[in-house]
């Protein structure tokens, strides 16, 4: 695939809409200092999204992008890629920055779909252009590709040949198997602790049950003694036998007057 046109409108030192076309092949642009030659290079890695604002010499940030020739507030930049297929298929990029009461907006195509950057990285990944790539080279890249140490080299080249992205990824994956593991092991210690309260939830309510169904009985019991006529309530609300002795409910339901074990008592 190769670039087959580009179009650029109100970016930077073009105030207007111009389109440069690329020839198959080789194709070079010429002109005087300051005419605008890198801008067409900074046009490419804006509208695909492979570099920030600061390597597009942008001191300002997207503000240094739109062109100040003019009152418009925007500026966008189309790359069309011919596929170089025998059906002449053509894919194209894009971006537009616009000034807004807000700040700047920021929108990315892919055939004229709006799309996310991410969405536009892996498109662009499938032709291996990546942001971390050397399908541009850059002013002094040469130089410094010649005068870089062998390790360097080294990753220079694991770029070209797209090794590198194998590499973040897996060290991304890495990453993120690692913090997996560590919510895992979280979680694991909180549902020890979460089994454990459980536990002893379960022994209180044996308890309270217990409690309850002992409290049931007695209420039962009394509720039968006091219908039959076999105890009556005293002056203090308390539940007593008619010879006033306290009336006892025991733990299996049956009752005892303290009056009657008190004879019992007596008389042995």
């Amino acid at each position: 695939m190769h670039i087959k046109r580009l179009e650029i409108d109100n970016f930077k030192s073009f105030s207007g809409k111009t389109e440069i076309p690329f020839l198959t092949g080789f194709t070079a642009i010429a002109g005087i200092n300051g005419s605008g030659k890198s801008n067409i290079i900074d046009s490419i890695l804006f509208a695909l999204g492979l570099s920030s604002a600061r390597a597009l010499r942008s001191e300002k940030g997207v503000a240094d992008l739109i062109s100040t020739h003019n009152q418009r507030n925007e500026a966008s930049v189309k790359v069309v890629f011919d596929l170089d297929d025998e059906e002449g298929t053509e894919i194209s990029f894009a971006r537009k920055v616009k000034k807004s009461t807000q700040g700047y907006i920021s929108t990315y195509y892919i055939n004229d779909k709006p799309q996310t950057l991410t969405q536009i990285h892996n498109e662009l990944e499938k032709y291996q252009i990546t942001p971390n790539s050397y399908n541009i080279i850059m002013q002094g890249d040469v130089i410094s590709l010649v005068n870089c140490s062998s390790k360097e080299r080294r990753q220079f080249i694991d770029e070209i040949a797209g090794t590198a992205d194998f590499d973040r990824k897996i060290e991304m994956a890495t990453n993120e198997l690692q913090t997996v593991e560590e919510r895992v092991q979280n979680s694991n210690l909180i549902l020890n602790e979460i089994q454990l309260r459980v536990e002893q939830l379960k022994e209180e309510r044996e308890v309270a049950l217990k409690y309850r169904e002992l409290k049931e009985n007695k209420d039962a019991t009394l509720e039968e003694l006091v219908k039959n006529g076999y105890v009556k309530t005293n002056a203090e609300g308390k539940v007593v036998c008619p010879a006033n002795g306290e009336i006892s409910i025991h733990a299996d339901g049956s009752a005892q007057c303290s009056h009657q074990t008190n004879q019992k008592e007596k008389s042995s």
